[in-house]
């Protein structure tokens, strides 16, 4: 149980991040993060080569699919961002800012939106991504690139300012 633990301390914020970015809203985000962990301590881990937090990104991926499955609707975006002492005008901005971004994540096809998520927030390697999504290094290279492009591009679109690439 300590080993759950700690690797729940560890990994939780990031399962959280991946989570938020996928289904675009908090409380979904959370029980996201909680089936994630039931679902880790229910099965065992089958893939030995990957990183725990690819395997955990993985299996938070999988439960999301197979909640929409169920729902057969998308989950509607909320674009809380917390309050924290700053200018009013410039809060607004940021939040107008940041919802035309989720929006234009949520336009992303799921396999691009979590490609994108799992190597430029999560700064995983291409092999972890590959890992996690069940397919390989230069598929998801190419879903990366076709995602940044699109994102790019729906942005630029929407007025949004989004800064040089970071990566490749």
């Amino acid at each position: 149980m300590d080993q759950l633990e700690s690797m729940y301390r560890k990994h939780a914020p990031a399962v959280y991040r991946f989570a938020l970015g996928l289904c675009g809203e908090r409380s979904a985000a959370e029980d996201l993060v909680s089936e994630t962990f039931v679902h880790l301590v229910a099965g065992s881990p089958r893939i030995e080569t990957v990183t725990a937090l690819a395997y955990l990104l993985a299996i938070a991926r999988n439960t999301y699919l197979s909640g929409l499955r169920r729902r057969k609707r998308e989950v509607p975006l909320r674009d809380e961002i917390p309050a924290g002492g700053l200018d009013p005008d410039m809060l607004l901005d940021d939040r107008a800012r940041l919802a035309k971004v989720m929006r234009a994540l949520q336009d992303l096809s799921e396999g691009e939106r979590s490609a994108l998520l799992l190597r430029v927030d999560h700064e995983l390697s291409y092999e972890d991504v590959a890992a996690a999504l069940g397919t390989t290094a230069g598929a998801a290279k190419v879903r990366v690139h076709r995602a940044r492009l699109r994102l790019a591009r729906a942005l630029e679109c929407e007025g949004v300012d989004h800064g040089a690439r970071s990566d490749t």
